[in-house]
């Protein structure tokens, strides 16, 4: 049986760009490895300043994952935030070793993961989410 060739603008389709916003370097390195096994291409951002950044940008974005706490002025949710008025149909998951998701948060949270999760969890955890809200 032949290899089914898919176009490479069908098979671009196909492949989520995750913006990746966490401050810590081995488990950003370790997330953004996850996703890329699992073919998708990820932008990394180490604090809510470059995501914000980011999101202002043109590049395609189809997810974005932060973590809450992060250094400098903005947190997590403020990256969120921005994706709601940069990017609103964009997804997006919240991770935190801290915050609880509020009733006032929820508007800007998708999909919640408490920290620590292991890094192929997580990202078997986003796989699932993205295909079904997809």
């Amino acid at each position: 049986m032949a290899a089914k060739i898919i176009p490479e603008k069908e098979a671009d389709a196909e492949r989520y760009v995750v913006l990746l916003a966490e401050d810590e370097f081995f488990i950003r390195f370790d997330i953004a490895e996850e996703f890329r096994r699992l073919g998708w291409r990820v932008i990394e951002a180490g604090n809510a300043e470059q995501a914000i950044d980011v999101l202002r940008s043109t590049a395609r974005i189809d997810l974005v994952v932060t973590d809450v706490r992060m250094p400098g002025d903005r947190s997590g949710l403020d990256v969120a935030r921005a994706v709601r008025e940069e990017r609103p149909g964009v997804k997006i998951v919240v991770m935190s070793g801290h915050l609880v998701p509020m009733e006032k948060h929820k508007h800007l949270i998708d999909l919640f993961v408490p920290k620590p999760t292991p890094s192929d969890q997580l990202a078997k955890q986003i796989k699932e989410f993205m295909h079904a809200s997809g």
